[in-house]
Parts: C-alpha cells; sequence; structure tokens
C-alpha cells in the first residue's frame, strides 16, 4: 500500500515537473524569438548612399536628364562657370536662385556619399548648366564635376529637390597618327591631331636617340600609335594611354619604338631589335628650340670679352617647359648667382645635368625629390646675366662640365633573351593593328572624297 502510494506520487511530481519544464522552454523560446526580432528591427537596413563606383550613365542636356529621373519639367537652360573664390551657394545666389531653394539644394548634395567633400572641391572654372524653378517650372542643375562625372540636381514633381552622380559615357578608339614635319615638330604633331599629354610623351622617348635641333629636317614624318578614351556627350578626348608605337623618318632614316611592359608592369620601349630607346641622359632637354650658343670659348655676350662657355643655350620662348634629362635626386633648385633660377639633378655618381635662366619652377620641384626623366621641371626665362630668354643646359661629369653633344652614354636595360621570343611576337601584334588602321584610314579618306565629288555632282 505504501509503495503504491509512492508511485503515485513519483507519478504526479514528474507530471508537474515535465509541465512545468514545457513552459520553461517555451517562455525561453519566446524570449530568443522576442530578442531576435527585436535586433532585427534595430538592424533593418535604411536606404544605403549612392555607390559612386556604380552609376548611371549621364545625358547630353538638363532637359533629357529631367526626362530620364522623372523630374518637373524645365525651361531656358542657361550656363556658367564656378569662378575664383566662389562655392555653389554664392554661385547659386549669383544666378538668382532664391535662399530656400539654395539650401535644398546644397543639403540634396550633402546626402550624396562624400557629398560634404564633393561641395569642398568643386573645381574652379567647372561648368553648370542650370534651369530656375517657377511656379510652372523646376529648377535644375548639372555640374561637370571631373572629367567623367556629372552631378544632377532636380525638382521633383513635389518640389522637393534631389542629387544624383552620373558617369558620362565614353568609348575608347585605338588611334594612328601621321604627319610630316613642315619646320618643327612640336606644331606639326599638334597640326596633325596628336593630343599635347601623347606629343609631350613622344618628346620624351624620342629625345634619348634624336637631337630635336640639328636632325630634323622639313619634310621628315612621324607615326604614332596609342589609344584615347572620348567622351561620347561632348566628342572630347578625356584621357590618352601610353603609346605603344612611334616612328620617326630623319631623311630616309627610320627609329621604331614599341612599347613593351617590364617586370614593374611599366611601359618601356624598345627598337625591333629589343635594344632600349633610353639613355643616361636626354640629348636635348627642350623642345622647339634653336641651340644659338655651344660649348667652348666664345665672346660673352653681356661681359665683353671671351670666355670658355661650359654648356649649350637654347633659345626658346619665355615659359617653353624643360624637362629633366634623366632619372635622379634634385641637388638645386633656386636663385644661383648669375645663372638666375637654376636646377642642378644628380643621375649617377658619375652624371649630373644643370638648368639656368629658368622663368620658374615646375609646382612638384623640390631640393631632394626625386624627377622622372622627361618630367617637366621648369621653363624657359631670362633670369641671371642673360641678354633674352633661353636655357643654358649643362652636362656635368665627374664634377667637371663637359659638352652635351660629344658624351657617349651608356642605354638603358634591353630586353631580356628570355623574353625576346615574347617580345617580337607583341611587335607583331601592333603592326598587324598598325596595318588595319592604315586601311581604316584609307577607307574613311575614301569616303570622304566620294561624298564631296557627290556633292559637287549635285550642286554643280
Amino acid at each position: 500500500m505504501k509503495k503504491a502510494f509512492k508511485y503515485i506520487l513519483l507519478k504526479h511530481f514528474l507530471t508537474v515537473l515535465g509541465s512545468f519544464t514545457i513552459l520553461l522552454f517555451c517562455f525561453l523560446t519566446n524570449k530568443v524569438n522576442s530578442t531576435s526580432i527585436k535586433n532585427n528591427e534595430k538592424n533593418f537596413p535604411i536606404e544605403r548612399p549612392l555607390n559612386l563606383f556604380n552609376l548611371e550613365e549621364s545625358a547630353d542636356t538638363i532637359f533629357n536628364l529631367v526626362q530620364k529621373v522623372g523630374g518637373k519639367p524645365v525651361a531656358n537652360i542657361q550656363k556658367t562657370r564656378l569662378k575664383k573664390n566662389e562655392n555653389l551657394s554664392s554661385l547659386l545666389k549669383r544666378i538668382n536662385f532664391e535662399p530656400n531653394h539654395i539650401i535644398k539644394i546644397i543639403n540634396s548634395i550633402k546626402k550624396l556619399n562624400k557629398g560634404p567633400k564633393i561641395l569642398s572641391s568643386l573645381p574652379i572654372g567647372m561648368i553648370i548648366n542650370y534651369s530656375n524653378p517657377s511656379s510652372l517650372t523646376g529648377g535644375a542643375l548639372k555640374l561637370n564635376y571631373t572629367k567623367t562625372r556629372d552631378i544632377f540636381v532636380w525638382q521633383d514633381v513635389k518640389n522637393e529637390y534631389n542629387s544624383q552622380v552620373f558617369l558620362r559615357p565614353t568609348r575608347t578608339e585605338e588611334t594612328l597618327i601621321t604627319g610630316v614635319i613642315n619646320n618643327n615638330l612640336y606644331i606639326s604633331a599638334l597640326k596633325s591631331g596628336i593630343p599635347e599629354n601623347t606629343l609631350l610623351e613622344m618628346i620624351s622617348l624620342l629625345g634619348f636617340s634624336i637631337d630635336f635641333q640639328r636632325e630634323i629636317r622639313s619634310g621628315d614624318s612621324f607615326e604614332v600609335l596609342f589609344t584615347k578614351k572620348i567622351d561620347t556627350l561632348s566628342n572630347f578626348i578625356i584621357e590618352t594611354k601610353p603609346i605603344k608605337y612611334v616612328s620617326m623618318n630623319l631623311s630616309g632614316n627610320k627609329l621604331n619604338f614599341f612599347s613593351y611592359k617590364d617586370k614593374f608592369g611599366l611601359p618601356q620601349y624598345y627598337d625591333e631589335n629589343g635594344k632600349s630607346s633610353k639613355r643616361t641622359i636626354m640629348k636635348t632637354p627642350i623642345n622647339g628650340a634653336r641651340l644659338s650658343s655651344r660649348y667652348g670659348n666664345r665672346k660673352h655676350p653681356i661681359l665683353g670679352y671671351t670666355k670658355m662657355h661650359r654648356g649649350l643655350d637654347f633659345a626658346a620662348p619665355s615659359g617653353t617647359p624643360v624637362f629633366a634629362a634623366g632619372d635622379g635626386i634634385i641637388e638645386k633648385a633656386g636663385w644661383y648667382g648669375s645663372y638666375g633660377k637654376y636646377i642642378k639633378i644628380r643621375h649617377t655618381g658619375t652624371y649630373k645635368t644643370a638648368y639656368a635662366h629658368l622663368s620658374g619652377f615646375h609646382k612638384n620641384v623640390r631640393i631632394g625629390k626625386r624627377v622622372l626623366q622627361g618630367k617637366i621641371i621648369g621653363y624657359v626665362g631670362t633670369t641671371g646675366r642673360s641678354t633674352g630668354p633661353h636655357l643654358h643646359y649643362e652636362v656635368i661629369k665627374n664634377n667637371i662640365q663637359v659638352n652635351p653633344l660629344k658624351i657617349k652614354l651608356p642605354a638603358g636595360k634591353n630586353v631580356s633573351k628570355e623574353n625576346l621570343v615574347d617580345y617580337k611576337n607583341h611587335i607583331k601584334s601592333i603592326l598587324n593593328q598598325k596595318i588595319a588602321l592604315e586601311k581604316s584610314n584609307q577607307n574613311n579618306v575614301i569616303a570622304i572624297n566620294n561624298h564631296n565629288m557627290s556633292n559637287k555632282l549635285i550642286f554643280n
């Protein structure tokens, strides 16, 4: 009897314990689920800022952009530029936007990714197309913020301002330009359509092998193959990539150089046999100048007596760029007695170069800073003891000035033997591309001539 009673009590106890366990489990589960829901609510994703690396394409006009985003219609579109010492707020005030509209526009741009930074870094001279708001039309702005990005601000149908960054559409084109030199490489190349930065790259590349003052003749020709990036809205070139191939025909003597990446992935230039285009020092650190005074004894134009002239003088207009003749460290940059504004560069333990009578220095020139061959370091002037604008150029070997025209300088590194086969195949690829572009250019000329002939037949 006692055993049966104990068994019944134990059974009731286990039943109660089991019920309590189930209730406790349900309570804890509910608490866990409640906490999870609460945390989810707390961490619910908010609206993401605009991703500047995944942008929609821009349009050519404010009118088309308004249609694209569904904004309030615009009218009377005008254009202005950001002036010096002007920010967007003062510009908007100048073009007659009301204060409450200015605040809304500024706040809408601030909401963009890095919006405050954008507002503080708007470039001077930036083009701004705009439409003033009215009772019937909306306010809108199109800021050409960079070469590749537009910032568009518009008023929606609720009269609120919105901002967005748009990517300007571009295309790349492989380009082959050929030309004939009439009297000056720089002017002739620009007239042929070579962008200025590509031309400076070409001069820097050829400056190791060609004396621009003595070797170029009228009738010499050149070819340049490069890639350009074009803004399809404006049809302007916004970027050029390193030259792939360049050729100069000097009185029948043809020099060809091809781009080939080194082990660091940087383009270097070599001839058909893999020999480097580079020398330790360029023959001529300036383009478009006349050699006005050679190395040696001469009657000094100011002092009036015969004096050793330990460099070369190149006559050129004030402001003409002067290039670093080789890679090196800037030892001096400042006023240096009769030399006027002066730069000295240490290239190796053996060679240094000096540049005198400059009108000014490039903004990146500082004593102790490394400079790369062919980069602009200063500008022609007539400072110091000088009778007119010119560059006085010296080559210093073992701390003694030597004749720049007579020294033999070591070449750069050639293509290694193990890479020579790959280099030869690389050249074939470039030449095939050149041939294809030549055919394309010829077809374009034929098409233009046929079109002009058709017009003559129609209108005559």
